[in-house]
């Protein structure tokens, strides 16, 4: 199976999937762990262990698009706020070592808010994981496509 490589840096982003955002007036937060009870009701192997945050790896300037996702999740994760997710399987490369993890790809909504030069990643806890430290997702090139 051809794979193709997502290769950038770890961007800081709202830090609202992991809940770390300090503004605790937001509506939503923590929202990887509100949406994973879902995620593992669809039958997504593994998610039970990831991480209750993403990774930002920052791409630009190319960007991507999922053109085959391994699992489509659509579910009213908050009162009011129903999603379509797309993840796809992806063998995560960090400081010499690989995880099994996701790109994890909110569908476009009111409530995904960057572009698609940033690839959200979910993964088990990586300890040391820090911002602009580089970081590859390797996934089958059946899946996504990079411009």
């Amino acid at each position: 199976m051809e794979k193709i490589s997502l290769r950038g840096n770890i961007k800081q982003g709202l830090r609202i999937a992991s809940g770390l955002n300090p503004d605790r007036s937001l509506k939503l937060n923590n929202t990887i762990a509100q949406q994973k009870p879902f995620f593992i009701k669809a039958g997504i192997p593994d998610m039970e262990s990831m991480h209750n945050g993403t990774i930002n790896l920052f791409i630009a300037p190319a960007t991507f698009k999922i053109t085959k996702p391994h699992y489509e999740v659509t579910c009213e994760w908050f009162k009011g706020v129903t999603e379509t997710f797309h993840l796809v399987k992806a063998d995560i490369e960090y400081n010499n070592a690989i995880y099994q993890g996701y790109v994890y790809y909110p569908c476009p909504s009111a409530v995904k808010n960057h572009d698609d030069n940033i690839v959200e990643l979910l993964a088990p806890k990586i300890v040391g994981v820090k911002y602009g430290d580089p970081i590859t997702a390797h996934v089958a090139a059946q899946n996504i496509t990079l411009a």
